[in-house]
C-alpha cells in the first residue's frame, strides 16, 4: 500500500488497517494454494515410481488450479483498487464482482464436496505406503511455517468465512451515508450465501462420507443396508457415558457410548479402537457393536417432574420405574440414582417440618437450659437448610448432564409392547439441550404432516436440504367455543416466560411466552390467550371485548424513562401498569385498552382511552416509554406515561402525516417507519419529528400494507398486486423486486389472483401470507448485509382458508434463572460464595470428628469454627443426628469422581450460559386464518365448525446454535 497521508481521522486509518489485513491475507492464501500445487502435486505427479495413480493425483487436488484463477483475479481487482485507495476509499463493490461470479461457486462447490474423498485417499495412503508417508513428511518439514498437506488443504473451507470477519470488521469502522456502505453490505450478502451454500455441500458430503464409514465399521449385516439407503442421513454423533442403575437405585457401572442419530433411527453402540503400528499421525481405525437400534419416532426422553399426574409437588416426584427408591438404605451406601435424590430431598424437608415443630415446643418450656433453647434449634434448622439446598444442587447437578430414555424392546410373550429405560449423561449441559432439541426437530419431521409439508421448485429428493424447512407442530381453533362469527384478525407474542410454581428455575427446558389473539364479528372482538407451555400449545384463556380490535401491540415491564422516574413505592404493588408487562389493543370505535399481560391468563383491564377524535386505531408500535398510534385519519398519536406508570390519555403530540390511514408501524432502531397510502415517513423517537419520507411505488393507487425489517432491508407489501418491494434501511433506495403469485402458481392449478396479506421476516426466512391461505417462505441472508431472496423459495401445502390474517415469531431465549425454587430456603444476605462452600466443607466434617456413635450421621448446627467458640453447647448440638437416608453428605471414593465431573461441569456451564444469556434456542412462528386445509389433497366440503378461527404453529429450524 502507499504511505499513509496526514490529516486522516481515526476511522479512516482503521480501514486502511483493514484493507491491509485483507491485501496480506490474501496473499498468504494464495500462497498457501500454490504450495499445495508446487510442493505437493508437481512432484507426486512427476515422481517414479508413483506413489499415487493419475486418477488418485486428480482426485486428491481437485478443482485447486481454478479456486487460483478465480483469486488471481480477484487479486489484480483488489491491487487496483488499492493503488486508489486515498481518492476512492471504496472495496465492497470490489468483491461484489468478484465473488458473485457463478465459476466461484462451481469451483469451490467442487472442491467442497470432494475434500472428504481426498483426505480419505490421503489417509489411506499413508497407512498403505510409508513412502509417501515419508514424503509428507519431509515437505512438511521442508515448509518456513510447517503446515500439513492437510492443513493447507483447509485454506479453501476456511476463505469466506474469514473474508465474512474482515468486512464486517470494516463495516463497523464504516458510518452511515459513507459511499462504501451499501456496497460492503452487498458484499457480506453475496459471500454470505456462497459460504452457506458451501456449507450445505460440505454438511452433505460429509454426512453421506460419514454414514459410509459407520456401515463399514458397524458389525451388523442388515444395518449396512439400513445406513446405505439413499434418503437416510446422519445427524449428530455423541459419545456419552450411559450410567447402568440397580433395582436399588445406586450406580452399578459406568459405560462409554456412541450414540447415532439419524433422520429416522438411533443408534447406540461401544466403540472398539483398532491399534496401528505405523506412526502416531494415521488415524486409528475404529469398530462399533451395536447394542441397540429404534426407530427415532418411538424415542421418549423422561424428564422428573415432567410427567401429569403427579399432584402438585411435581419437582419431587414418586418413584419411577427404572429407578427403585429404597426407604431404608443401608449404612455407609451412596445412592446416586436422581431417584433417591429425590427421595432424599423430601426427607430432608420432612424433618425441617419436624424441627420447626420442635422449636415450637422448646419455646413452650417453662426451664432455662444450657444445651436446650431457641438458639440451639435455630442451629438445627439452619444446618437441614444447607442440606436442602446441597442436595438441591445435587439433583440439579445431576439432571443438567443427564438425558433418560424410554426405547421400544421386543414383544412379551402375550404381543404386548415392552419397553426399557437407558440413562446417558452429556459432557456438558448444553450437549444435553442441543441433543434433545434435535431430537425433537427429528421426530416432528417424521410426522406425517411434515414428510410433504412444502413444495419447493428445485426439490432433488435430497431430504437433507429438508433440515432447513419449518415443521408444522399443529393447528388448533383458537376461541374456547367454538363461535363461527368471530374472524381472526390480530394477535402479539408476550415473550414472558410461564414461571410454573414447580418449574425447576435452573433447568434446561425452555421457557415460553404466550400469544394473545383478536378475533373480530362486526360488531365486537374477542381475545384468545395461548400459552405454549410444554411445547403444548393450547388456549387458557378467552374473553370478550366492546369493539372489533385491529392491531395490538405488547410494552415490557418498567424502564427507566427520561420522562418517568418511577417511585420505588410503586415496586410492590402488583396492579400497578408500571412494572408488570402489558398489551395495548387499538380498536375500531377510536379506543386504546391496555390489559395486564403478567403471567398471560386472567382478564384485568388497566386502563381505557379514546383518541382525538375517537379516531380508529390502525397500527401500534413501541418504543422508548413512547406509545405510537396511527390512525385512519392519517395522523400518529404519541403518548407518553405518568409518574404512576400509566398511560397519559392526553397525548403528547399529534403527527400529521397524510389523509389516508396510517397502516403500519415499524420500529427500527431509534426511529418509527409509518406508512401512509404508498409514502413511508420516518419519524425520529426522540423528537418526534419526521426525518424524512420517500414513494414506495411510483404507480399511483398503490397502499402499502405491511413492512418487514431484516438487517439492514425493509420489504414492503402492497394491498393490491402480488409483488415485494426491497429498500435499504439507510439510503433508502430500491435494491430488489419478488413477485410471489409465480410460486403460487407453479403449485397450484389455474390462474388465482394473490395478493399479500402478512409479513415477516425471522432467521434466514421472509414468510409471506397471502390472500389464498397460502403461506411462501423466502430464503434471505442473516448477517448485516441486505436481506435479498437468494433462492426459489417455497410454498407451504398447509393452508388456511381465506386470507392468512397474521404471521407472528414467538422466540424463546436461553433460559435465565429467576429466583429459586420453592422449598428453597434463601442463604442470608451477608454469606458470600467463598462463605457458603466452607459452611458446606464444615458441615461434611463434624459427623465424624465430634460424633462418634454414627459415623454417618449428619451434623446439624454452626461451622466447626463457631462450634469451637461455643464449646459450652457443643455436646447438645451434637446430639442431633440423621441416620435414615440423608448420610448422602458423603460419597463413596469410586462414586465421588462422577458426582464431582457432574457438579463441576454444571458449575462452569452456568458461567458460560449467563454469558450467553438471551441467544435464540427455539423460534416458532404462528399462522392466523379460518381453519386449516392441506392444498395437495382433494378437498373435501368444509363443515361449518372447521372454518373457525384458527392457528398454525410452526417450529423454525435454527442453524448453528
Amino acid at each position: 500500500m502507499t504511505p499513509m497521508p496526514d490529516g486522516l481521522s481515526q476511522q479512516q486509518v482503521v480501514r486502511r488497517y483493514i484493507l491491509g489485513a485483507v491485501v496480506d491475507s490474501e496473499k498468504n492464501y494464495m500462497d498457501a494454494l500454490k504450495r499445495i500445487l508446487e510442493q505437493y502435486e508437481k512432484p507426486l505427479s512427476e515422481m517414479e515410481p508413483k506413489l499415487l495413480s493419475e486418477r488418485k493425483l486428480k482426485m486428491v487436488f481437485y478443482r485447486i488450479k481454478e479456486i487460483l484463477q478465480c483469486h488471481s483475479m480477484f487479486q489484480i481487482a483488489l491491487a487496483s483498487r488499492v493503488s486508489e485507495w486515498d481518492s476512492v476509499e471504496m472495496i465492497g463493490d470490489v468483491f461484489v464482482a468478484s465473488f458473485s461470479k457463478s465459476m466461484v461457486l462451481d469451483a469451490y462447490s467442487e472442491y467442497v464436496n470432494n475434500f472428504s474423498t481426498a483426505v480419505g485417499i490421503l489417509k489411506k495412503t499413508c497407512a498403505t505406503k510409508p513412502a509417501f508417508l515419508e514424503f509428507l513428511k519431509l515437505c512438511q518439514e521442508s515448509s518456513p511455517d510447517r503446515i500439513t498437506l492437510y492443513g493447507l488443504m483447509m485454506k479453501p473451507i476456511q476463505r469466506f468465512p474469514q473474508f465474512i470477519l474482515l468486512l464486517q470488521d470494516m463495516l463497523k469502522n464504516t458510518t452511515k451515508g459513507h459511499p462504501d456502505r451499501l456496497p460492503l453490505q452487498m458484499a457480506l450478502t453475496e459471500l454470505e450465501m456462497l459460504a452457506e451454500k458451501l456449507n450445505e455441500r460440505k454438511k452433505d458430503a460429509d454426512q453421506r462420507c460419514e454414514i459410509k464409514q459407520i456401515a463399514k465399521a458397524m458389525n451388523e449385516r442388515y444395518l449396512n443396508k439400513l445406513l446405505s439407503s439413499g434418503n437416510r442421513y446422519l445427524i449428530r454423533t455423541d459419545d456419552m457415558l450411559e450410567t447402568v442403575y440397580s433395582d436399588r437405585g445406586e450406580i452399578v457401572k459406568t459405560k462409554e457410548r456412541r450414540l447415532f442419530m439419524l433422520n429416522d433411527v438411533l443408534m447406540c453402540a461401544t466403540v472398539h479402537v483398532r491399534s496401528s503400528h505405523e506412526s502416531s499421525s494415521i488415524v486409528t481405525g475404529q469398530r462399533y457393536l451395536l447394542k441397540w437400534s429404534v426407530p427415532l419416532g418411538h424415542v421418549e426422553v423422561i424428564e422428573y417432574g415432567s410427567n401429569d399426574g403427579q399432584g402438585e409437588n411435581c419437582r419431587f416426584p414418586p418413584q419411577h420405574s427404572s429407578e427403585n427408591i429404597v426407604v431404608n438404605p443401608k449404612p455407609n451406601k451412596l445412592y446416586m440414582g436422581p431417584g433417591q435424590l429425590y427421595h432424599d430431598l423430601q426427607n430432608l424437608l420432612h424433618d425441617l417440618n419436624v424441627v420447626g415443630q420442635i422449636s415450637q415446643l422448646i419455646g413452650s418450656l417453662k426451664g432455662h437450659y444450657q444445651n436446650l433453647n431457641q438458639s440451639v434449634a435455630h442451629d438445627w434448622t439452619s444446618g437441614l437448610q444447607k442440606l436442602i439446598l446441597k442436595k438441591e444442587d445435587e439433583i440439579r447437578a445431576a439432571d443438567r448432564c443427564r438425558i433418560q430414555l424410554q426405547l421400544p424392546g421386543k414383544q412379551d410373550k402375550s404381543g404386548r409392547p415392552t419397553f426399557f429405560t437407558a440413562v446417558f449423561n452429556t459432557f456438558t449441559p448444553a450437549i444435553k439441550q442441543s441433543w434433545i432439541n434435535n431430537l425433537q426437530m427429528a421426530k416432528l419431521a417424521l410426522v406425517e404432516e411434515n414428510i410433504l409439508g412444502w413444495f419447493c421448485i428445485e426439490d432433488d429428493g435430497n431430504q437433507i436440504k429438508k433440515e432447513k424447512h419449518p415443521l408444522l407442530v399443529k393447528h388448533m381453533p383458537v376461541m374456547m367455543a367454538k363461535q363461527q362469527e368471530f374472524k381472526v384478525e390480530c394477535a402479539v407474542y408476550n415473550p414472558e416466560p410461564y414461571s410454573c410454581e414447580e418449574s425447576d428455575p435452573d433447568s434446561l427446558s425452555i421457557e415460553h411466552g404466550f400469544l394473545w389473539i383478536g378475533s373480530c364479528t362486526n360488531q365486537m372482538g374477542q381475545i384468545a390467550i395461548v400459552s405454549f407451555q410444554n411445547s403444548s400449545p393450547k388456549v387458557i384463556e378467552c374473553f370478550n371485548v366492546e369493539s372489533r380490535i385491529l392491531c395490538m401491540v405488547y410494552i415490557p415491564e418498567v424502564e427507566k424513562c427520561k420522562s418517568l422516574e418511577v417511585p420505588s413505592d410503586l415496586e410492590d404493588v402488583p396492579t400497578q401498569p408500571s412494572n408488570v408487562p402489558t398489551i395495548c389493543l387499538g380498536t375500531e370505535e377510536g379506543s386504546i385498552s391496555v390489559y395486564k399481560s403478567s403471567q398471560g391468563s386472567k382478564k384485568v383491564r388497566l386502563q381505557h382511552f379514546f383518541t382525538p377524535e375517537k379516531s380508529t386505531v390502525m397500527s401500534l408500535a413501541y418504543k422508548s416509554c413512547y406509545l405510537f398510534v396511527g390512525l385512519v385519519n392519517g395522523n400518529i398519536v404519541i403518548y407518553t406515561k405518568l409518574e404512576d406508570g400509566a398511560w397519559n390519555s392526553e397525548p403528547q403530540k399529534v403527527v400529521k402525516l397524510s389523509v389516508l390511514p396510517v397502516r403500519s408501524l415499524l420500529v427500527m432502531e431509534e426511529t418509527i417507519w409509518a406508512a401512509s397510502g404508498g409514502q413511508i415517513f420516518v419519524i425520529n423517537t426522540e423528537t418526534h419529528d419526521v426525518e424524512c419520507h420517500f414513494e414506495a411505488h411510483q404507480e399511483e393507487g398503490m397502499v402499502i400494507s405491511h413492512m418487514a425489517v431484516a438487517g439492514v432491508g425493509i420489504w414492503i407489501a402492497f394491498t393490491s398486486g402480488s409483488t415485494l418491494r426491497l429498500f435499504h434501511t439507510e439510503t433508502l433506495k430500491h435494491l430488489q423486486d419478488v413477485n410471489v403469485a409465480t410460486l403460487v402458481h407453479n403449485m397450484l392449478p389455474g390462474q388465482h389472483r394473490v395478493s399479500v396479506t402478512s409479513l415477516l421476516a425471522c432467521h434466514g426466512l421472509l414468510l409471506v401470507g397471502t390472500n389464498l391461505g397460502i403461506i411462501i417462505a423466502l430464503p434471505v441472508p442473516r448477517l448485516q448485509g441486505i436481506p435479498k431472496v437468494t433462492g426459489r423459495g417455497m410454498v407451504s401445502y398447509h393452508a388456511h382458508n381465506g386470507p392468512v390474517k397474521f404471521l407472528v415469531m414467538a422466540s424463546v431465549t436461553s433460559k435465565r434463572s429467576k429466583g429459586k425454587s420453592r422449598h428453597s430456603l434463601s442463604r442470608p444476605h451477608s454469606a458470600s460464595k467463598d462463605d457458603d462452600q466452607k459452611n458446606v466443607v464444615h458441615d461434611e466434617q463434624p459427623s465424624s470428628s465430634l460424633s462418634n456413635r454414627d459415623d454417618n450421621a449428619v451434623w446439624l448446627g454452626d461451622s466447626v469454627g463457631s462450634i469451637a467458640q461455643k464449646s459450652d453447647m457443643s455436646s447438645s448440638s451434637g446430639s442431633l443426628t440423621l441416620s435414615h437416608g440423608s448420610s448422602t453428605t458423603e460419597h463413596r471414593p469410586e462414586e465421588s469422581a462422577v458426582y464431582e465431573l457432574l457438579k463441576d461441569v454444571a458449575l462452569n456451564q452456568s458461567k458460560k450460559r449467563r454469558s450467553k444469556e438471551g441467544k435464540a434456542i427455539s423460534v416458532l412462528v404462528i399462522s392466523g386464518g379460518q381453519g386449516h386445509r392441506r392444498v395437495n389433497r382433494k378437498s373435501k366440503p368444509q363443515r361449518p365448525d372447521e372454518l373457525v378461527s384458527s392457528v398454525m404453529i410452526w417450529q423454525i429450524p435454527l442453524l448453528n446454535i
